[in-house]
């Protein structure tokens, strides 16, 4: 194996638990911030509003970035034949929307009200249930990469017509479009960079790293208080649709300035240990890495189980609930990958 596909296996090897841990933590706090519903009786903790938001503020936007990374890697490496259209649709279609499309009806069976009508069962099936959404907007981002390379645009205008997409970008379009205009733009600035294989090791350095810290310290609360008085505005508005928009406008602008200071941090980081250091990784991060589409799917069933259907809630009371549900989260989803991991049926859905 040659030293460049080495730092990238290891670089993305390290990220990808770092990004699962961030991403358990978001949910088994989610109840303080307004991503999940409060549970009952359970007060506002202002502390863990700010953890969870802070686990958040650039972990979705990272792994759509090293998804879009580990792609560009691959065409680079094994050619234009990963952008050939049949070979590219039905593969991820396969790694994407057939698990999304699965565990979404499982969700909907075990954790969801089923006396809904059947059309808007399998349209939200088609759409990706609960966090199952993020699959069909990553299948999105990969449709979206083979267009940009059909057309063979100048990657600076890519990147400038892209950020104008996320900026604009409206959840609510069908099919997850909408979320997909948003983190188009970190899929392809992960793509281009192992695309045109463009050397970043020059902002690998300790002085590098402290200009990030210092700038996702002063972004990231800033700019989270702005998106908060917006979203208040939002919902308190009867204001017309050209001045939501704007203010959608605005508060993505926010969130895109402190995920990309915080997605730069982490891949600093990460690149910085990796250069100056001369141990070599881990086996067992490796594993872990393996297991890591496991871990997104089942998480979330788990908390879901504990918090709903469960008396963890009563016993452990608003303060402890979170951080047991993080470690069992964690654990829990651990095992079952490894497990389903085991079967040929297992590897087909969490790869």
């Amino acid at each position: 194996m040659n030293n460049d596909s080495q730092h990238f296996l290891s670089n993305v090897a390290i990220i990808r638990p770092i990004l699962i841990l961030l991403m358990v933590f978001y949910h088994a706090f989610a109840i303080y911030s307004g991503g999940w519903m409060p549970l009952d009786g359970y007060p506002s903790v202002r502390v863990y509003w700010w953890l969870d938001w802070l686990s958040y503020s650039f972990m979705l936007e990272m792994f759509v970035f090293v998804s879009g990374y580990v792609f560009g890697f691959q065409v680079r490496v094994k050619g234009n034949n990963k952008l050939d259209a049949k070979n590219l649709f039905i593969g991820k279609f396969k790694r994407l929307i057939v698990p999304s499309m699965i565990f979404s009806f499982i969700y909907i069976v075990l954790l969801q009200d089923i006396s809904q009508s059947i059309g808007k069962t399998l349209y939200d099936i088609i759409n990706g249930v609960a966090h199952m959404w993020f699959l069909p907007m990553l299948f999105w981002c990969f449709v979206g990469v083979w267009v940009i390379e059909k057309t063979k645009l100048e990657p600076r205008i890519v990147i400038l017509l892209l950020l104008l997409c996320s900026l604009c970008s409206y959840p609510s379009l069908p099919l997850r479009v909408g979320y997909a205009m948003y983190y188009m733009f970190f899929f392809y600035f992960g793509y281009i960079l192992q695309r045109k294989n463009i050397k970043l090791d020059r902002f690998y350095t300790f002085s590098w790293i402290i200009g990030l810290v210092v700038a996702f310290i002063i972004l990231f609360p800033m700019l989270t208080l702005f998106r908060e008085s917006l979203n208040e505005l939002l919902l308190n508005s009867d204001e017309r649709f050209v001045a939501k928009m704007m203010k959608n406008i605005l508060s993505n602008t926010a969130q895109i300035i402190y995920s990309f200071v915080g997605l730069s941090l982490l891949f600093t980081v990460v690149g910085y240990v990796h250069k100056n250091s001369s141990l070599s990784l881990p086996t067992w991060i490796i594993n872990i890495g393996e297991l890591c589409m496991g871990v997104y799917i089942f998480q979330q069933f788990i908390l879901k189980a504990l918090y709903n259907h469960t008396a963890l809630p009563v016993i452990l009371g608003p303060y402890w609930l979170p951080w047991v549900g993080f470690v069992v989260a964690i654990a829990g989803s651990l095992l079952l990958s490894y497990l389903l991991h085991k079967t040929k049926v297992g590897r087909f859905l969490i790869g």
